[in-house]
């Protein structure tokens, strides 16, 4: 059953490269469908997609982060967009991936954190003069 890890990384990892983050890492389910996870990152956020085993259930997990530091708890995508505390989705079909796609796109599209533009260094005019 812990097919349904590589079936949604395949189909979630397209959105979440085009978002800017890159891989961190991944650990796979081992023999008999134990838990897996993979995380991505990007400068000020992380995300982590999980499965777990006991429990049957896949989901999309959100952190801010700054530089290397994850500086908030990790908080389930679908949960951030209803504002509260959903039941355990165990829906392991091709529906239950396709509304985690549409809840990680409408989390990334309502303003997940984005990196902040790189600015050139301001170089002093010849009248300018440094503090």
């Amino acid at each position: 059953m812990a097919t349904i890890f590589f079936e949604a990384r395949e189909r979630l990892e397209p959105l979440i490269l085009a978002a800017g983050l890159r891989l961190a890492s991944v650990e796979p389910p081992r023999r008999g469908g134990s838990s897996a996870f993979a995380e991505w990152f990007r400068r000020d956020l992380r995300l982590r997609l999980v499965w777990e085993g006991e429990s049957r259930a896949v989901w999309l997990e959100s952190a801010r982060q700054d530089g290397t530091q994850v500086i908030s708890r990790w908080i389930d995508i679908e949960w951030s967009l209803a504002g509260e505390r959903l039941p355990l989705d165990q829906d392991t079909s091709p529906a239950r991936l396709d509304r985690l796609a549409g809840a990680l796109e409408r989390f990334l599209a309502r303003g997940a954190p984005r990196p902040a533009p790189q600015r050139l260094a301001h170089a002093p005019d010849d009248g300018d003069t440094a503090d």
